[in-house]
Protein backbone atom coordinates (compact mmCIF):
# COMPACT_ATOMS: atom_id res chain seq x y z
CA UNK A 1 0.00 0.00 0.00
CA UNK A 2 3.16 2.29 1.05
CA UNK A 3 4.65 1.88 -2.31
CA UNK A 4 1.69 2.41 -4.11
CA UNK A 5 0.75 5.65 -2.77
CA UNK A 6 4.62 6.74 -3.39
CA UNK A 7 4.05 5.90 -7.03
CA UNK A 8 0.80 7.91 -7.31
CA UNK A 9 2.63 10.44 -5.55
CA UNK A 10 5.53 10.51 -7.64
CA UNK A 11 3.53 10.63 -11.03
CA UNK A 12 1.31 12.92 -9.84
CA UNK A 13 4.48 15.41 -9.23
CA UNK A 14 6.20 14.40 -12.24
CA UNK A 15 2.54 15.19 -14.38
CA UNK A 16 2.55 18.84 -12.80
CA UNK A 17 6.06 19.52 -13.42
CA UNK A 18 5.45 18.39 -16.61
CA UNK A 19 2.64 20.58 -16.89
CA UNK A 20 4.21 23.49 -15.50
CA UNK A 21 6.54 23.78 -18.82
CA UNK A 22 3.54 23.76 -21.18
CA UNK A 23 3.66 25.46 -24.20
CA UNK A 24 1.66 28.38 -25.35
CA UNK A 25 0.49 28.44 -28.67
CA UNK A 26 -1.49 30.75 -30.86
CA UNK A 27 -2.69 31.52 -34.95
CA UNK A 28 -0.52 33.43 -36.91
CA UNK A 29 -1.51 35.69 -39.56
CA UNK A 30 0.49 35.95 -42.83
CA UNK A 31 3.09 38.83 -42.54
CA UNK A 32 1.73 40.03 -39.28
CA UNK A 33 4.08 38.13 -36.49
CA UNK A 34 2.83 37.15 -33.03
CA UNK A 35 4.74 39.39 -30.11
CA UNK A 36 5.17 37.48 -26.70
CA UNK A 37 7.51 38.87 -24.32
CA UNK A 38 8.80 40.61 -27.37
CA UNK A 39 9.74 37.85 -28.80
CA UNK A 40 8.49 37.93 -32.45
CA UNK A 41 6.99 35.07 -34.32
CA UNK A 42 5.72 35.01 -37.91
CA UNK A 43 6.40 33.63 -40.89
CA UNK A 44 6.53 34.84 -45.03
CA UNK A 45 6.04 33.09 -47.87
CA UNK A 46 8.69 33.46 -50.54
CA UNK A 47 7.60 31.82 -53.26
CA UNK A 48 3.49 30.52 -54.59
CA UNK A 49 2.98 28.50 -57.31
CA UNK A 50 0.26 25.79 -57.65
CA UNK A 51 1.49 21.88 -58.13
CA UNK A 52 -0.11 19.22 -59.95
CA UNK A 53 0.26 16.05 -57.57
CA UNK A 54 -0.85 12.85 -59.96
CA UNK A 55 -3.89 12.10 -59.72
CA UNK A 56 -5.36 14.24 -56.20
CA UNK A 57 -4.97 17.08 -58.58
CA UNK A 58 -4.13 20.56 -58.37
CA UNK A 59 -2.93 22.01 -54.96
CA UNK A 60 -1.48 25.01 -54.03
CA UNK A 61 2.46 24.81 -53.31
CA UNK A 62 4.33 27.68 -50.41
CA UNK A 63 8.23 28.54 -49.64
CA UNK A 64 7.93 29.86 -46.71
CA UNK A 65 10.73 31.23 -44.17
CA UNK A 66 9.48 30.77 -39.93
CA UNK A 67 10.96 33.11 -38.06
CA UNK A 68 11.74 34.00 -34.20
CA UNK A 69 13.43 37.56 -33.61
CA UNK A 70 13.76 38.66 -29.74
CA UNK A 71 12.96 42.39 -29.97
CA UNK A 72 12.69 42.68 -25.88
CA UNK A 73 15.69 44.72 -24.98
CA UNK A 74 17.71 41.53 -23.42
CA UNK A 75 18.74 38.89 -24.42
CA UNK A 76 16.96 35.38 -24.04
CA UNK A 77 18.73 32.02 -21.83
CA UNK A 78 17.47 29.07 -21.60
CA UNK A 79 18.91 27.04 -19.08
CA UNK A 80 19.74 23.27 -19.50
CA UNK A 81 16.82 21.21 -16.84
CA UNK A 82 17.73 18.16 -14.67
CA UNK A 83 16.29 15.14 -15.41
CA UNK A 84 16.57 11.05 -14.26
CA UNK A 85 19.09 10.71 -17.24
CA UNK A 86 21.24 13.89 -16.51
CA UNK A 87 20.91 17.38 -18.28
CA UNK A 88 18.39 18.01 -20.91
CA UNK A 89 19.45 21.50 -23.16
CA UNK A 90 16.10 23.42 -23.65
CA UNK A 91 16.91 24.50 -27.31
CA UNK A 92 13.49 25.17 -28.71
CA UNK A 93 11.79 28.60 -29.46
CA UNK A 94 8.92 27.40 -31.02
CA UNK A 95 7.02 24.96 -33.30
CA UNK A 96 4.77 26.00 -36.39
CA UNK A 97 1.97 24.33 -37.11
CA UNK A 98 0.58 24.28 -40.85
CA UNK A 99 -2.88 22.89 -40.48
CA UNK A 100 -4.20 22.91 -43.84
CA UNK A 101 -0.81 21.53 -44.79
CA UNK A 102 -0.93 17.87 -46.73
CA UNK A 103 2.67 16.70 -46.73
CA UNK A 104 2.39 14.63 -49.90
CA UNK A 105 5.78 14.70 -52.42
CA UNK A 106 8.12 15.09 -49.40
CA UNK A 107 6.71 18.48 -48.04
CA UNK A 108 6.12 19.69 -44.61
CA UNK A 109 3.44 19.80 -42.64
CA UNK A 110 5.76 21.74 -39.60
CA UNK A 111 8.62 23.32 -38.78
CA UNK A 112 10.81 23.88 -35.70
CA UNK A 113 13.35 27.03 -34.85
CA UNK A 114 16.33 26.30 -32.46
CA UNK A 115 18.47 28.47 -30.34
CA UNK A 116 21.75 28.70 -30.35
CA UNK A 117 24.33 27.11 -28.20
CA UNK A 118 25.77 29.67 -25.27
CA UNK A 119 29.10 28.73 -24.09
CA UNK A 120 31.16 30.31 -21.47
CA UNK A 121 34.77 30.11 -20.84
CA UNK A 122 36.14 28.26 -17.63
CA UNK A 123 39.71 28.02 -16.27
CA UNK A 124 41.46 25.33 -13.98
CA UNK A 125 44.68 25.16 -12.43
CA UNK A 126 46.33 21.99 -12.15
CA UNK A 127 50.20 20.75 -10.72
CA UNK A 128 51.49 18.91 -13.88
CA UNK A 129 54.38 16.09 -13.56
CA UNK A 130 56.88 18.16 -13.32
CA UNK A 131 55.38 20.40 -10.22
CA UNK A 132 54.76 23.46 -12.01
CA UNK A 133 51.11 24.88 -11.86
CA UNK A 134 49.33 24.36 -15.56
CA UNK A 135 46.36 26.45 -16.04
CA UNK A 136 43.78 25.12 -19.14
CA UNK A 137 40.99 26.80 -20.74
CA UNK A 138 37.87 24.92 -22.15
CA UNK A 139 34.39 26.50 -23.42
CA UNK A 140 31.46 25.01 -21.80
CA UNK A 141 28.02 24.51 -22.39
CA UNK A 142 25.52 26.91 -20.24
CA UNK A 143 22.23 26.51 -22.15
CA UNK A 144 20.96 27.94 -25.22
CA UNK A 145 20.46 32.03 -25.87
CA UNK A 146 18.60 34.04 -27.86
CA UNK A 147 20.98 37.40 -27.67
CA UNK A 148 18.78 40.86 -28.50
CA UNK A 149 17.89 41.58 -32.10
CA UNK A 150 18.70 38.34 -32.89
CA UNK A 151 16.65 36.42 -35.99
CA UNK A 152 16.18 32.41 -36.26
CA UNK A 153 14.97 31.53 -39.57
CA UNK A 154 13.71 27.97 -40.95
CA UNK A 155 13.17 27.39 -45.12
CA UNK A 156 10.05 24.85 -45.21
CA UNK A 157 7.48 23.92 -48.40
CA UNK A 158 4.27 23.58 -47.64
CA UNK A 159 1.36 21.84 -50.20
CA UNK A 160 -2.39 23.17 -49.35
CA UNK A 161 -5.61 22.35 -51.28
CA UNK A 162 -5.73 24.43 -54.02
CA UNK A 163 -7.59 28.50 -53.42
CA UNK A 164 -6.08 27.98 -49.64
CA UNK A 165 -3.13 30.12 -47.98
CA UNK A 166 -1.33 27.99 -45.95
CA UNK A 167 -2.88 28.44 -41.85
CA UNK A 168 -0.16 28.31 -39.38
CA UNK A 169 -0.01 27.72 -35.82
CA UNK A 170 2.69 28.48 -33.43
CA UNK A 171 3.98 26.52 -29.88
CA UNK A 172 6.16 29.09 -27.96
CA UNK A 173 9.08 28.24 -25.53
CA UNK A 174 8.60 30.34 -22.39
CA UNK A 175 12.41 32.14 -22.32
CA UNK A 176 13.65 34.13 -19.01
CA UNK A 177 15.71 36.99 -18.73
CA UNK A 178 19.50 37.25 -19.46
Amino acid sequence: MKKTITCLFTLCLGFSLYTAHAQQSADVPPDQPVVMNGIEYGYTVRNESKKEVGSKGMFGRYEVTLYVTNRSGCSKIMMPRQTFTGLQYQELLADFDCLNATGMRLTSKSGSLKAKEFYVPYSTSTKGPDGKVVTTSVQVRVGNMLRNGESVTNDVIFIVPEGEKPTLRVRMQELGDF
